[in-house]
């Protein structure tokens, strides 16, 4: 690296006198003038005006004059300073300096690039790492809800399954009442038909009953229907031709009595007639017992006007019902 020379600093001496100091700082400095001497101390040269400053002679002789740039030529100690730095004038120490501060530089450029790399590599881990716990996470999530979703469903089957079974119970409970109600009306029946069977009350009826009954008999029936007077109308209105004849009747207590069975089905009804209850009331009248689903009704009957408990019977089932305990009390 080359330095540009500044303009050299001119020694001045002062022990010469000011005025030979100020003639050669004039020099230095390129004056206008000249001072010119002879060959003595102080020569008699003059100071003319015009281009240069010219001398014939020197200060104390021409060869010990002092010009003002020996110091500029005479290898430049006034340039470079009085004192010599430590490291030599060599331009080899400001390159090995700035060798060094490159190089420590390119240590710390270095550096940094890595602590740089560093950082980008925790930066990408902590990523990698958030992104592993939000799978982690949405994973959990998500079978949380499925295991939600199966804990509803299997709520939704059991629910459903108690309702079944306790639909499945009820109608159990419900068919085994009805059966039980069934199964108390048959032991209630066969217990009155027992009882009856042993009383003297029920003493006609047995095999031959017909000629068995202690009372006036076979004038009931015999006819295409009956003489009530209200029959003709009622029986159009409820679509029943005749009532159930004598002979049907006859047969069906015929097999009761063989049956031991102390009741039978009265023809086209619900009714079930205890036959041996059927009692006379003088030669017309009888009072008589029958069963309607789970109730057994006393009754009476005129036989003769075709009255029950004193009036006409409202349904079809209820005249079927009055029929048949006159055929069993009056019929031939």
């Amino acid at each position: 690296m080359t330095l540009t020379p500044m303009a050299p600093v001119v020694a001045t001496d002062l022990t010469s006198g000011g005025a030979a100091g100020s003639a050669e700082l004039q020099i230095a400095r390129g004056g206008g003038g000249g001072r010119g001497g002879g060959g003595g101390s102080r020569g008699g040269g003059s100071r003319g005006g015009g281009g240069g400053r010219s001398s014939s002679g020197g200060r104390s002789g021409g060869s010990s004059g002092r010009t003002g740039f020996s110091s500029y030529s005479s290898g430049g100690s006034a340039y470079r300073g009085s004192q010599r730095p430590s490291g030599g004038w060599s331009s080899g120490s400001s390159r090995a300096s700035s060798t060094r501060a490159t190089s420590s530089g390119s240590s710390r450029s270095f550096s940094g690039q890595g602590q740089r790399q560093t950082n980008a590599g925790t930066r990408q881990s902590d990523r990698s790492t958030a992104q592993a716990d939000r799978r982690d996470a949405s994973g959990s999530r998500q079978q949380g809800r499925q295991d939600n979703a199966g804990n509803r469903q299997d709520q939704r089957t059991d629910r459903t399954d108690t309702r079944q079974s306790n639909r499945t119970d009820r109608t159990d409970t419900r068919q085994n009442d009805r059966s039980d109600r069934v199964s108390d009306r048959t032991d209630l029946r066969g217990d009155r038909a027992d009882n009856r069977w042993d009383n003297t009350w029920s003493g006609w009826a047995r095999p031959g009953w017909g000629a068995a009954r202690p009372w006036a008999t076979g004038w009931y029936g015999g006819w295409a229907s009956p003489p009530w007077g209200w029959w003709g109308a009622r029986s159009v209105a409820w679509g029943v031709g005749a009532l159930a004849t004598t002979a049907a009747i006859t047969s069906l207590v015929d097999d009761a009595i063989n049956d031991q069975v102390t009741y039978i089905e009265v023809p086209e009804t619900n009714y079930e007639l205890y036959y041996p209850s059927v009692e006379p009331v003088g030669t017309d009248s009888i009072t008589f017992a029958a069963n309607s689903g789970s109730n057994l009704v006393e009754f009476t009957a005129d036989c003769r006007q075709g009255t029950l408990d004193g009036r006409t019977p409202q349904t079809a089932e209820e005249a079927q019902l009055l029929n048949a305990a006159c055929q069993v009390a009056y019929g031939d």
